[in-house]
């Protein structure tokens, strides 16, 4: 009996961590503060004593503070730069104060500060695929992830694994920065000093080196309820590393943004998270909660406008509600609503199905991790980050489309399942990775697009060109200088080749020139090849101190 103790001992840990995670948020901000209901929207909470008030364009400051000054409102602070507000109203006349400002020809929209909270996932049972994958990663729990083989990710990688340039923002419950299956992926701010106390780039945010924590206010952002790091995790968990799982994009760099605490968060901290991650070059934007009561925000449809402006795919969870209803903010304009399906290809039973949907991922026993736990979880929010994850990949293949052109990649190659053509149940139909990379137009990017050498007797140089976008079968180099050498690419993504120089193939000193020629393998590319310009500077060895002389 002794020697089960331990055993028991984990399976209890792992129950107790397992329903941690899936409890539902029943607030709106960190400790015990009010919140109400509006009558007009059934049970829509939003936090008590605060509006958000959008004015129109144009209007001087002196309009604004005056009419605030009548209506006994104070600012508690702005959201983007767009004139939207956080302001402060007494305590019961939250909907009072919105009616009010409404009549003035100076407000565009007003409404309460809605409540946003993580979804209500589910545990769900382990499941073994048995598919033969074209690429196999080397990660314990791979042959468990039946999702992945199901969107055809194992055929994708073979073009590409994503590229590091492309950031993926989780927003929600942050991410645990320090998860061996996430501490190399986490986004850098290349303009930020660590720990120095200023704002080195000047974006308003002090040491956000990795990100932002919006519900502590700080650079910080780690996960404390699971939720997003689960959500990380299968978008791009680092992958071939031999620890858990992989991810749909390898290469993808996850930004962190925390937006809702241990008992949720409220609609000015959730705009604050989008407009900081559009703002701080994220191309995909995984929005990780849902509204309360199925609440329609204009100030969060103005926040998802503004990222699609600046160049993001903005991607959220049909909703888990098993009908027919709208579930905000997936069914906002310019957001990817992505519904879920099971192991069988068919509508995971709590899957929300309206004419919102745009696409269907798996979203059934979806295998991920949280700090010191693994399992596995259904929701529509588990089927959003293959969409992120996919999204990656094809901005890989082709960091210079739009946000739509990639949206529009995806839908076009979806598997269409249920009624032909597009339904509310899978939208465009469940996503297929091999297909949407191979659709998608081939953009090479070999860097750098020039090598100098310095040669001498006996000294055969190298210097490596990299693809930092696809694998080793998307292209190759070739020269026709007699004096270079070039090897066969390798690597997944990034991948590479080795040039040399072949000193014995340099008739005499002196400075010769050639050009390398990359070109795609791939039918559907739009810039096929490219030029390497080479450089060789041959001198004998004791003119070398000459070459490096001080003016």
């Amino acid at each position: 009996m002794m020697k089960d103790a331990p055993i028991i001992k984990s399976i209890l840990h792992f129950l107790l961590v397992a329903l941690f995670l899936i409890l539902p948020c029943l607030a709106f901000a960190e400790g015990p503060q009010p919140t109400t209901t509006d009558p007009a929207w059934g049970t829509m909470e939003f936090k008590a004593g605060e509006i958000i008030v959008k004015f129109r364009e144009n209007i001087p400051q002196t309009g604004v503070q005056s009419l605030l000054r009548a209506e006994d409102v104070s600012i508690l602070g702005e959201i983007g730069n767009f004139g939207l507000l956080l302001l402060s109203v007494p305590q019961g006349q939250e909907l009072e104060k919105i009616e009010e400002l409404k009549r003035s020809p100076l407000v565009e929209y007003a409404e309460p500060n809605y409540i946003v909270q993580i979804a209500d996932t589910s545990m769900a049972e382990p499941y073994y695929s048995l598919r033969a994958p074209d690429v196999v990663p080397n990660d314990p729990s791979y042959p468990s992830q039946w999702n992945l083989p199901g969107i055809e990710a194992p055929a994708a990688w073979d073009i590409t694994t994503g590229s590091d340039k492309v950031i993926i923002a989780v927003i929600g419950t942050g991410v645990s920065l320090d998860h061996p299956e996430l501490q190399d992926k986490i986004w850098t701010n290349p303009g930020e000093i660590p720990g120095n106390g200023i704002d080195d780039d000047g974006n308003n945010f002090v040491d956000d080196v990795h990100g932002w924590d919006f519900v502590g206010w700080h650079g910080e952002p780690q996960d404390d309820r699971g939720h997003g790091t689960f959500v990380a995790g299968i978008a791009s968990a680092e992958t071939n590393n031999g620890i858990l799982i992989a991810g749909v994009s390898w290469g993808a760099e996850i930004m962190p943004v925390r937006v809702l605490g241990q008992s949720g968060g409220s609609i000015a901290d959730a705009d604050g998270g989008i407009i900081y991650a559009a703002d701080n070059g994220a191309k995909i934007i995984n929005l990780s909660f849902t509204l309360t009561g199925s609440a329609y925000s204009n100030a969060v449809q103005n926040v998802v406008n503004y990222a699609h402006s600046k160049g993001a795919l903005v991607v959220a969870a049909a909703g888990d509600s098993a009908d027919d209803s709208y579930q905000y903010p997936a069914a906002l304009n310019h957001v990817v609503s992505v519904a879920a399906t099971n192991r069988d290809d068919e509508r995971w039973s709590d899957s929300t199905y309206n004419d919102r949907v745009d696409i269907a991922a798996p979203g059934d026993g979806i295998p991920s991790f949280w700090e010191g736990g693994y399992g596995l979880i259904s929701s529509t929010h588990m089927a959003a980050p293959h969409v992120s994850g996919l999204a990656a990949l094809v901005w890989s293949v082709n960091p210079h489309l739009s946000p739509d052109r990639v949206e529009g990649i995806i839908q076009d190659t979806a598997v269409d399942l249920g009624e032909t053509g597009r339904d509310d149940y899978f939208g465009h139909g469940r996503i297929d990775a091999s297909a949407a990379v191979m659709a998608t137009p081939h953009y090479l990017q070999v860097e750098p697009d020039s090598l100098d050498f310095l040669v001498y007797d006996n000294n055969s140089p190298s210097e490596t060109i990299t693809n930092t976008g696809t694998s080793h079968s998307t292209w190759t180099a070739t020269t026709t200088a007699p004096w270079l050498s070039i090897s066969s690419p390798e690597g997944h993504t990034p991948s590479s080749a080795t040039v040399s120089v072949d000193v014995g193939s340099l008739p005499d000193y002196g400075v010769y020139t050639a050009t390398i020629t990359a070109t795609s393998t791939l039918t559907n590319c739009v810039n096929c090849s490219q030029p390497i310009t080479v450089t060789a500077v041959y001198r004998c060895r004791s003119y070398l101190p000459l070459l490096f002389k001080e003016s």
